[in-house]
């Protein structure tokens, strides 16, 4: 602005003093032609248009200039508002005058929000005094703050760089602010420093790690026969760095005689054909052990540089060892999976078969003349093996699973049993078809009792003795007046329910039968049947025993017998009764008729009248007992026949 008006000005001096000095010569040169009026007329008439044209001229070049000034200022407004650097003034009390778009969106804050802050609300309270003492110490020039913390509207912190200088803004002094957000750079910077430590971390771990494992490096250069060996090499092999011969030299020397050749050979291999070595070689170590060592070595050829041998040794005693245990075990396993009954195959996650054992090759009978390493479906079609969704799915969920299924390859009941492994599945099976047609058998067998049991109304029960739990079946119910929830399953409940004169001699009988070792066992108790009331049962039992000889279970019936013991009962009642009319008529009938027949005897001696009807008044007195005797018998008869 300042350049603009001082152009204008020289503008306008030169062109008044070209005016003044030429428009005054030519009206000295014209001065003759006209008279002193005119002259002074024209001379007048020259200021005024001089006036005129200047001012004409000076509003034309201050219009361009206040115009141009507008484009410069639009300019710089424009490079301020739409700088997508966060930007923003502030005065000498610290208080934010201005801010531009790229600040407003960066910390979140409205521009309205903006201009009520200060630039210490926008910073942790702990940077305000560093704050304060940075303002004050800022140079005319352009200033580099350094980093700084500052706060963004959701609270969160931002690290920025802050760029500063001073400024006139509306004709006063102020301070100019630019921030670069350097929060990313910062964790780039931490993420790199942590990295940085990771990576001296696991050098250190990898050298601990090398130590434990037993592995140690070396490099060899054929061009000078120079062999570089790490530290962890002379520490496995126990040589002496600062020995005068070449470890290598000792080390070879230590090799097994035996080992040493092909330990040559593949170093010639490498050094000759390029091919990779591999060898694992015994050697005595300088403390006297013998050790397994693996060398692994390459070729590296780089364009320009000589050629190098990069290798490794590792002492794999410890997974020599391990090997050898491993092959012990297997071979063990090999004889554990050959003795078992149930066939067993592994898979792998192809269906392919990776072991079988004996009991699986009898069974596939030597149709295929290799097993291991063939797919299940070569023995075992896909389309008739019934087996392959249990397998399947114990290999693909990794869930054990358990199932019985007709196998129409082997046409046999199988029972299965699927575990997934690290490798794929192993499967054990074994033939349950004898099993499967005695339970056939056996469910018919017991449907055929349930049908008789129906048929006669016994109770069935089934007796676990280890267990305490005993099984009835529907009959239960018809026998005693109880609800189908209220039964309880155990021994306890039942023998509640025997009589309390009868619980002893049931007892004791069944221990006298487990005692002498028999099977069969009957008793007759009687049972409550609900409401107080009783009836007589038949129990008949068969006790199992297991190889100890202890009894296991006790599968019985139970029969109603309450009618048939009141029928016994009244038949004893009915016979007791008999007797004793049998008695009245043998005993007591017959002492009145001995008494009669003698009165009659004595009546035919008799002579006289007196005599006879003494006799005869006797004889009446004989007659009344009998009567009486007659009496009693009807009585008892019809006392018999109410009860009935």
């Amino acid at each position: 602005m300042r350049h603009g008006a001082l152009r204008i000005a020289i503008i306008y001096i030169i062109i008044s003093l070209l005016w003044i000095t030429f428009s005054d010569r030519l009206l000295f040169y014209l001065e003759h032609n006209f008279t002193g009026e005119q002259v002074l007329l024209i001379s007048s008439a020259k200021g005024y248009f001089f006036v005129i044209a200047s001012g004409f001229f000076l509003y034309y070049l201050i219009k361009k200039n206040d115009t141009k000034l507008k484009q410069s200022e639009t300019q710089y407004r424009s490079m301020y508002q739409s700088n997508p650097v966060p930007m923003w003034i502030y005065d000498d009390k610290l208080n934010i005058v201005s801010v531009n778009d790229a600040a407003v969106s960066t910390y979140g804050y409205s521009r309205d929000e903006f201009l009520t802050k200060s630039i210490l609300d926008i910073r942790p309270a702990e940077d305000t005094e560093r704050l304060i003492g940075a303002a004050g110490r800022l140079s005319a020039s352009l200033n580099l703050n350094g980093n700084w913390r500052h706060i963004k509207k959701d609270g969160s912190i931002i690290h920025v760089s802050v760029t500063s200088h001073k400024i006139t803004f509306n004709n006063n002094p102020n301070v100019m602010v630019m921030v670069r957000d350097m929060t990313e750079q910062l964790l780039f910077e931490q993420r790199l420093e942590k990295i940085n430590q990771d990576i001296l971390s696991k050098k250190q771990n990898l050298r601990e790690t090398q130590l434990i494992s037993k592995v140690g490096g070396w490099e060899y250069f054929p061009d000078t026969r120079k062999l570089l060996w790490s530290d962890e090499l002379y520490t496995l092999t126990g040589i002496n760095r600062d020995h005068e011969r070449e470890p290598f030299d000792i080390y070879l020397e230590h090799v097994f005689p035996e080992d040493r050749p092909m330990m040559i050979a593949g170093l010639n291999d490498l050094m000759t054909h390029g091919k990779t070595l591999d060898v694992t070689h015994r050697t005595k170590v300088l403390n006297g052990e013998t050790r397994y060592m693996r060398q692994l070595a390459r070729l590296e050829t780089v364009p320009g540089m000589p050629l190098k041998v990069i290798g490794s040794m590792q002492d794999i005693t410890e997974l020599k060892e391990l090997e050898v245990e491993k092959n012990r075990h297997l071979s063990n396993l090999e004889n554990t999976l050959n003795s078992i009954s149930d066939a067993f195959f592994a898979l792998d996650y192809n269906m392919c078969i990776t072991r079988i054992n004996q009991a699986f090759e009898d069974i596939v009978g030597g149709r295929f003349a290799k097993i291991v390493g063939e797919s299940i479906f070569t023995l075992f079609p896909k389309e008739r093996n019934r087996m392959y969704p249990y397998y399947q799915k114990a290999l693909e969920e990794r869930v054990i699973v358990k199932i019985e299924e007709y196998s129409l390859v082997l046409n046999k009941w199988i029972r299965l049993a699927a575990y997934p492994t690290d490798d794929g599945v192993a499967v054990y099976f074994s033939d349950i078809t004898e099993n499967k047609l005695k339970d056939t058998k056996l469910k018919e067998a017991v449907e055929r009792y349930e049908l008789l049991a129906q048929a006669t109304k016994d109770v069935i029960y089934d007796l676990n003795i280890p267990a305490d739990t005993i099984v009835y079946n529907a009959s239960l119910m018809q026998l005693i007046d109880v609800a189908y929830h209220q039964i309880v399953y155990n021994l306890a409940w039942w023998r509640q329910l025997i009589h309390p004169d009868d619980v002893e001699e049931v007892l004791t009988s069944q221990q006298k039968i487990r005692n002498e070792g028999k099977t069969n066992w009957a008793c007759e108790y009687r049972i409550n049947c609900g409401n107080g009331v009783y009836k007589y049962i038949m129990d008949q039992g068969y006790f199992i025993y297991n190889e100890q000889k202890e009894p296991v279970r006790l599968i019985g019936v139970i029969k109603d017998i309450n009618d048939l013991k009141q029928s016994i009962q009244e038949n004893k009642r009915q016979n007791e009764f008999l007797k004793e009319i049998a008695w009245l008529s043998s005993h007591e009938i017959r002492r009145p008729v001995a008494t009669m027949l003698g009165l009659m005897t004595l009546a035919d001696m008799a002579d006289s009248a007196e005599d006879k009807e003494e006799i005869f008044a006797l004889l009446k007195i004989t007659l009344n007992e009998m009567d009486g005797i007659v009496y009693q018998i009807h009585s008892k008869i019809d006392d018999a026949v109410d009860l009935s």
